[in-house]
């Protein structure tokens, strides 16, 4: 990375340099008119070079306007072919977080390290914001809470700092953590489906149904999410509910409505095996006693371990437990937001489903 940026920089010097001898000699009339001219060629040439990797930067950038798998598999070769040729940092850093999430993990960690050890501040935190993804995949949180902190501490004030602090506090069970930084959010402007998301996660891992159905109503009342976790979660709520169609229909819309990503909860291999065990009479009631008892199991993309045989019980697994499938129309969010038994100032109003980082940092 140190070589290439030396190299661009070289470029942009030698680029100043030939405009102002070209510019010099083109005001000295006693000079050979050849000589501006050839400055000025030198300049263009550069000037082409310059631009290759913002060439190849865009031609990534257009590809992932599709949001499939194939597209961001054709991007990821572009984004290698920017960074080589050279593009600005806030280009480096959409490059190095959608290799992390969707292309060489090792190459984006690279990138975003290097960032990170920068000297532009700003660069800087918002690096370390998508390079905590990097160590949270590789299962060091402690790594991933520290980045994010730290980020947070030199004043960086982003949504998906936000998200990520919080998934990562939720993963490791600091709940106290996790609910000081979640009432951050009450700002709109930290307003995302993923908030909403991680509300409905947390409630179901206190065992609070009804306000985790609260939550994720609102979220797919708002929009549609290109990420797996909101129909896993739903799924789970159904199971709760004993709407064994309904856990099926959520977890089978993950392969029409995600696209794969190193950060997925669940692979579409584990997804389908969580259908056939939702769908298999010998082990769907294992199933559910793994999402009454212990939801942060799936929560965290583990494979459940799942009896078999269990039996509808005579008593319900959990006290809340109803045989009737969760209804929607039940429970909702005022429109200021807030749960209709929730005394807490979440702020659930939302813009249009948010776009990653190459939308917000391609401005």
């Amino acid at each position: 990375m140190d070589k290439i940026e030396k190299i661009r920089n070289i470029r942009q010097k030698a680029l100043l340099v030939c405009i102002i001898a070209g510019v010099i000699f083109l005001m000295q009339p006693t000079l050979p008119r050849a000589l501006p001219i050839v400055f000025f060629s030198i300049a263009l040439v550069l000037v082409i070079w310059n631009s290759i990797g913002t060439f190849f930067y865009g031609k990534a950038a257009k590809l992932l306007q599709d949001k499939t798998n194939a597209s961001y598999e054709k991007a990821m070769p572009y984004f290698d072919k920017a960074i080589k040729w050279g593009v600005n940092e806030n280009c480096q850093i959409v490059a190095g977080t959608l290799m992390l999430q969707h292309g060489d993990m090792e190459k984006g960690r690279e990138i975003l390290e290097h960032l990170s050890n920068g000297n532009n501040p700003k660069t800087k935190d918002a690096s370390k914001v998508s390079l905590s993804m990097y160590w949270w995949m590789k299962g060091d949180l402690d790594k991933a809470i520290e980045l994010s902190e730290k980020a947070l501490e030199n004043g960086c004030k982003d949504k998906n700092l936000y998200v990520n602090l919080c998934t990562y506090l939720l993963e490791k069970g600091d709940y106290k953590e996790y609910r000081k930084y979640i009432k951050d959010c009450n700002d709109k402007s930290l307003a995302t489906p993923a908030i909403l998301d991680l509300e409905a996660a947390y409630f179901m891992i206190q065992k609070d149904w009804k306000k985790a159905g609260t939550y994720l109503t609102s979220l797919f009342e708002k929009t549609s999410p290109a990420y797996k976790d909101p129909y896993l979660h739903k799924a789970m709520l159904s199971l709760h509910y004993g709407d064994w169609e309904g856990a099926v229909k959520s977890l089978s819309e993950i392969k029409n409505m995600c696209t794969e990503s190193n950060t997925s909860v669940y692979t579409i291999d584990e997804i389908e095996t969580l259908i056939s065990i939702i769908k298999d009479e010998d082990t769907r009631w294992g199933m559910l006693e793994v999402v009454d008892n212990t939801p942060e199991v799936l929560i965290k993309g583990e494979m459940p371990v799942v009896k078999k045989g269990l039996k509808k019980p005579e008593t319900p697994i959990m006290p809340s437990f109803s045989e009737e499938a969760f209804d929607p129309t039940t429970t909702s969010i005022s429109e200021d937001g807030e749960s209709d038994d929730d005394e807490r100032d979440v702020d659930t109003s939302l813009n249009d489903d948010d776009e990653e980082w190459i939308k917000k940092h391609s401005d």
